[in-house]
């Protein structure tokens, strides 16, 4: 966990300050552990306690409210540190206005590539036989899961995830350990979801899935740095991750498979390659 009292603070100490907020990709990390505490808090309670005080058959409603949480956090944290001007500054972050262009939209296509590569060669291979009427369904329903899951399936996150603990780590640490501490916190926020029924966490491998999220967020993570500090990029490009993956399940199954696991994961790594580590920040830091 990142010290908020610590003095030391190599990579945003000697910088200039961004003129404009919204568009910082690193920041002194201030404030990050109150965001984690609360967002894990408002989760993990309508995750686990939420079923158990108000039974329910289906769990969904509890798994959509829990998604709020570090989009809750973010708010509440900057509304108490920033105040009114603060906040402002974290919701001007969904604005498209000089946003790196087509950049992150086509690293965003790597990941999803890579997720249409696992669901396409054990068809190729003829491993699996996709059910047609199966895939013509889904497919019939995409547009609606894609604005479904940008607003409160995933997409909802990205204000906390990106918008506010990826500037406070990469400000802290240098970008591919602060994507790596990350995808290692979004994994462990997730963990309540692999023990309730009729989730999708449910019926993957935890470590498989952490791996997942690692690699995901290499990729997010430059999505985000590369878009200026804009979280809207990241919101569609996660939406779009997740809309594929259920395509992927709806052909061939396996969620957060051997395959899926690693085409991300190698996707992960030729970015921290390609950019020796940064992942997209730009210097000096700051936009």
């Amino acid at each position: 966990m990142i010290n908020e009292t610590s003095t030391e603070q190599p990579h945003t100490s000697s910088l200039p300050a961004a003129s404009d907020p919204s568009r910082t990709t690193a920041a002194a990390p201030h404030g990050l552990t109150a965001f984690l505490g609360i967002a894990f808090a408002f989760s993990w309670t309508a995750w686990w306690a939420g079923p158990h005080l108000i039974p329910a058959d289906d769990p969904m409603p509890f798994v959509v409210l829990g998604g709020f949480g570090p989009m809750a956090a973010a708010i509440a944290v900057t509304a108490a540190t920033q105040g009114w001007a603060g906040t402002r500054s974290l919701f001007r972050r969904y604005s498209i206005g000089r946003r790196g262009g087509p950049v992150p939209y086509l690293i965003a296509a790597l990941a999803l590539l890579a997720i249409a590569a696992s669901a396409a060669l054990p068809v190729y291979t003829g491993n699996v036989t996709p059910d047609r009427d199966v895939l013509n369904a889904a497919l019939m329903t995409v547009p609606v899961q894609f604005l479904a899951i940008a607003l409160a399936g995933g997409g909802n996150e990205e204000l906390g995830w990106r918008g506010f603990a990826q500037p406070r780590l990469q400000g802290a640490l240098p970008p591919l350990a602060a994507n790596l501490v990350l995808g290692m916190v979004w994994a462990v926020w997730h963990a309540p979801l692999f023990a309730l029924d009729g989730t999708v966490q449910s019926e993957m491998s935890f470590p498989a899935y952490t791996l997942l999220c690692v690699g995901l967020t290499f990729v997010l993570g430059h999505v985000f740095n590369s878009a200026r500090g804009g979280v809207l990029a990241a919101v569609l490009a996660h939406a779009a991750i997740n809309v594929l993956a259920g395509l992927k399940v709806a052909v061939v199954g396996d969620p957060a498979g051997a395959l899926e696991v690693t085409f991300v994961l190698v996707i992960g790594a030729v970015l921290a390659l390609a950019t020796r580590g940064r992942l997209g920040l730009r210097r000096p830091w700051v936009y």
